[in-house]
């Protein structure tokens, strides 16, 4: 379909521009028709949510948010939320008749956390609660239910099998509690862990009102003692009771915390775009006051991570090795901070042997590449356009970014434009090479796309870039996520 020339180029940010400037003179947040929506601008009326929301489970069609709206002026309408922990809501369509009626909102993104999440369609809409449940600690599914009992004790409680320390569960470890179902359907019930041991069930509610449900048990037992359980995010709790001793969890505390950690001695280089092996390491001062397991993981940062695991057998002072996993997106010193209340230490990214210009994001989860054909044109200081092809096909997808800045572009941050920022400004378009239209930014609803200049020097731009784009002019329709966007383009 193209190689990425100058003049296809500006045709295509033309018409970026000129869709950016019809959708803000647009008036209100549904297009030419006007409507309120039933609650706003408190909790929406009545909605009604449909789907399974889970922790790094996609979102598809079956995940929709119907609402209650009040139409006085007939016409067409696009409605967005924002994107809240990885998910928004989109619809768009035409409303022919005045009076009360109800508009569906598709879902898309995947659930970064578990929890619920409060969206709010539109400048002005009414808010819903959409609730995430993940492996750990959650309960949902489409069926409606109360765990019997919360938040204070299980309401028929009954343990299952017997709890030895060092004695891996079997199928006769299970823990026995009720619920009561307000709305049938599918359900996932689990505990958290503690002392090594978690509780879990998957299963169908056929029929309302109060139900008794088994959850079984995993894992193995580190101590003995009495332990706590709490199925759900908001569930009842109930005991299981261990026999023996057992290793159990080591009590220990970082060397610095809660400050910098202050014998923190890092292992390897750390390049970017190189992906970290078990030569990548942190060595970490710790004192231990009670021997026994430990289990040590940092958040992800500039794309990777440390953890390790194992046993201290003595108390005092020790140090514990944490193993790198991932790969470096950004050069430059980057701080992590250890779980279980720790310090913090830096690591240093260095940049690495020049390795060409490159384009590259992940679009909707799948890593993708425009380093084909790239460029950058600098010939207006006001406005730089940056782009690249995935493959040297003529009908390979590609990907443009433009940012705009009076009197000069320069290093920092750009967002989507708005009826407040027609001046600074990023805009960007994805192609698959099918056709002519292109995904864009949402120049209307709140969904955010942004872009970060670290870079500009007289012959090369880099930075990051992230945010969500539309098809076809921007009527949210079948929203694309970008993450982890970056850029280094010479000219």
């Amino acid at each position: 379909m193209l190689r990425l020339n100058r003049g296809y180029i500006f045709i295509i940010l033309s018409l970026l521009f000129c869709a950016c400037e019809k959708e803000l003179s647009l008036e209100g947040t549904g297009g030419t028709s006007v409507f309120t929506f039933a609650g706003s601008p408190g909790a929406c009326t009545n909605p009604v949510i449909s789907g399974t929301y889970q922790v790094g489970t996609a979102l598809d069609s079956s995940n929709t948010v119907t609402l209650d709206v009040d139409v006085t002026s007939t016409g067409t309408y696009n409605i967005s939320t924002g994107s809240l922990n990885g998910i928004s809501f989109t619809s768009a369509g035409v409303f022919t008749t005045t009076g009360p009626q109800t508009i569906a909102l598709i879902g898309a993104g995947t659930p970064a956390a578990a929890g619920p999440f409060s969206f709010t369609p539109g400048f002005n809409g009414c808010t819903f609660i959409i609730t995430t449940s993940t492996g750990g600690g959650s309960s949902g599914g489409t069926a409606a239910y109360t765990l019997n009992g919360a938040p204070g004790n299980c309401t028929s409680f009954a343990p299952g099998g017997t709890y030895t320390a060092g004695t891996p569960l079997t199928a006769s470890n299970f823990a026995t509690i009720s619920v009561t179902v307000t709305t049938p359907g599918t359900y996932t019930i689990s505990t958290n862990t503690v002392n090594g041991m978690t509780f879990s069930g998957t299963g169908t509610f056929a029929t309302t009102g109060i139900k008794t449900v088994n959850l079984a048990g995993a894992g193995t037992p580190l101590a003995g003692g009495t332990f706590t359980f709490t199925p759900g995010t908001n569930g009842c709790t109930f005991p299981i009771t261990v026999s023996g001793t057992g290793a159990g969890n080591a009590v220990f505390t970082y060397n610095g915390a809660p400050n910098a950690c202050t014998t923190a001695t890092p292992g390897g280089t750390f390049t970017v775009g190189t992906p970290l092996t078990a030569s990548n390491t942190v060595l970490l001062g710790v004192n231990v006051t009670t021997v026994g397991n430990y289990t040590i993981s940092t958040p992800v940062v500039n794309g990777f991570s440390f953890s390790g695991t194992g046993t201290f057998s003595s108390t005092g002072p020790q140090s514990v090795t944490l193993t790198a996993s991932g790969t470096p997106i950004l050069d430059g010193v980057h701080n992590f901070v250890p779980s279980n209340g720790g310090c913090s230490f830096p690591i240093t990214v260095v940049a690495g042997p020049a390795a060409g210009d490159f384009l590259e994001c992940t679009i909707d989860g799948v890593a993708t590449t425009f380093n084909f054909n790239s460029f950058a044109d600098t010939s207006d200081p006001a406005s730089i356009v940056i782009g690249g092809q995935q493959t040297t096909s003529q009908t390979s997808p590609y990907f443009l970014i433009n940012l705009a800045k009076t009197p000069r572009v320069t290093m920092g941050t750009y967002n989507k434009p708005t009826t407040q920022t027609q001046t600074t400004y990023c805009l960007a378009g994805y192609g698959d090479g099918v056709d002519t239209t292109l995904w864009i930014v949402d120049f209307l609803g709140t969904a955010p796309f942004v872009v970060d200049v670290t870079t500009y020097t007289a012959t090369k731009i880099t930075g990051t870039f992230s945010g969500t784009l539309f098809y076809d002019n921007n009527l949210g329709n079948l929203p694309k996520v970008i993450t982890l966007g970056r850029f280094s383009i010479s000219f």
